[in-house]
């Protein structure tokens, strides 16, 4: 979908209110043709997709297949694949065994193992207590806050912009 009209030769300057008008009208015009285009690109990425999940999914379920027959034979032969302390073997295409998975903390109610924690001299090392700055409080009070060394309030100034009416696209 090549519809798209090339880039018009801008005026200097607007001078009148028709003329700021025909511009922001050629804005919305270029912002629908965006539209579109990013519409085409979604589609087209999402073709993509489906074409490659369609044709990866055998694929996966036979690496899941062909990964729970070596599982099988690693198991069943498992001492005598791992002598002297080894965790893995060496096959002429690749290798299988065994790794440390990472460790993961589960914790049924937190709130419950803080207090816990709290209580217990000994525990309480495994309290972390984190200071930050409150941003938006000092945002809110910008007068206060422009008075505190190191500290600066940018922005807030008037920013121009341009919104088109938007007409439905098909």
């Amino acid at each position: 979908m090549t519809d798209a009209a090339p880039p018009r030769r801008l005026a200097t300057k607007v001078r009148t209110l028709d003329q700021a008008a025909a511009v922001v009208g050629r804005i919305g015009a270029a912002q629908v043709q965006l539209s579109r285009l990013k519409g085409s690109l979604d589609v087209a990425i999402a073709q993509a997709n489906l074409a490659y999940e369609n044709a990866a999914a055998p694929l996966r379920t036979a690496i899941e297949a062909d990964t729970e027959l070596l599982r099988g034979y690693f198991d069943a032969n498992r001492v005598s694949l791992l002598t002297g302390g080894k965790k893995s073997v060496a096959l002429s295409t690749g290798m299988i065994g065994v790794k440390k998975t990472a460790a993961k903390l589960v914790v049924a109610d937190v709130d419950t193992l803080l207090k816990r924690l709290e209580e217990d001299r000994k525990l309480r090392r495994f309290i972390r207590t984190k200071s930050e700055v409150d941003r938006a409080a000092l945002l809110a009070d910008p007068k206060v806050a422009a008075t505190i060394d190191g500290v600066s309030i940018e922005g807030g100034e008037d920013a121009f912009f341009v919104k088109p009416l938007m007409v439905a696209t098909a």
